[in-house]
């Protein structure tokens, strides 16, 4: 017989944000393969109180949803059971306290090697940024770059749009999966305005005055052809983009890091 004390912790209720997510009975299903590792349906139906039929149902759900996978471990004559676990991606339901982590690592950086130091990681991080993002822009035209690099940063969770207007483009980001450091760090935003700017080319101007992380509802780049530039000379707020590997580096900029880069 099993014993009821271990039913009662394996049936534990999940957390309340994860219960609203996504409904009691696979929440529950999540927090005891989230506690076991994996199971079969017989294994998860009997701690949680419910039928083999109702845990299938949530199972499948789970698996289409790309939260929850089966595997099979073959023991001996007869069908082997399907045992379920999370996915990676299953992880992300969970608490995650990378910000924090990393707004200690660029802490260290800081006290330890002094802001030049601090600057020479996001130095090195920029041009991976760079990289990366310039195996996703490849359109020859300035507003389909734009749109790839949307894509691309919509992908990595920042939630980016482009918006045409005037003799250029707007590229605003709603939401910042880095909010956090960022907040603590602006100097992380000048670098990856930067990285913005050199994976779009050199044809072109962006400048980024609004930030997520000053308190501002967006974070907001205008981006603007440099032939248009030369078209519209009164228009003297901008001036060329700067390159954090020159003296002009924009964490050290006078006008600040949400100024043109």
């Amino acid at each position: 017989m099993t014993d009821q004390r271990t039913i009662a912790r394996d049936a534990a209720p999940a957390a309340p944000s994860l219960t609203s997510l996504l409904g009691e009975g696979r929440a529950a299903i999540v927090e005891h393969l989230r506690r076991h590792g994996e199971a079969t349906v017989a294994e998860l139906a009997e701690p949680l109180g419910i039928s083999e039929v109702a845990v299938r149902r949530h199972l499948a759900v789970l698996t289409e949803d790309g939260l929850v996978e089966a595997r099979t471990v073959p023991q001996g004559r007869g069908r082997p059971p399907s045992r379920y676990h999370l996915t990676d991606a299953a992880t992300q339901l969970f608490p995650q306290r990378y910000d924090r982590f990393a707004g200690e690592v660029l802490d260290f950086l800081a006290d330890e090697l002094g802001r030049e130091g601090l600057r020479s990681f996001l130095r090195w991080r920029l041009e991976r940024q760079v990289e990366t993002l310039r195996d996703a822009v490849t359109a020859e035209d300035l507003h389909e770059r734009l749109e790839q690099l949307a894509d691309a940063l919509s992908a990595s969770g920042f939630d980016a749009s482009v918006s045409s207007g005037g003799h250029g483009f707007t590229l605003t980001q709603e939401h910042c999966a880095i909010y956090d450091v960022a907040k603590h760090h602006p100097e992380v935003c000048a670098y990856e305005a930067a990285a913005f700017s050199r994976a779009l080319g050199g044809d072109v101007s962006l400048s980024r005055r609004e930030t997520l992380a000053d308190g501002s509802s967006a974070c907001v780049c205008t981006i603007t052809p440099k032939d248009a530039r030369r078209a519209a000379p009164s228009e003297t707020n901008d001036t060329d983009g700067a390159d954090p590997n020159r003296s002009d580096d924009p964490s050290t900029s006078r006008s600040g890091p949400g100024d043109e880069l």
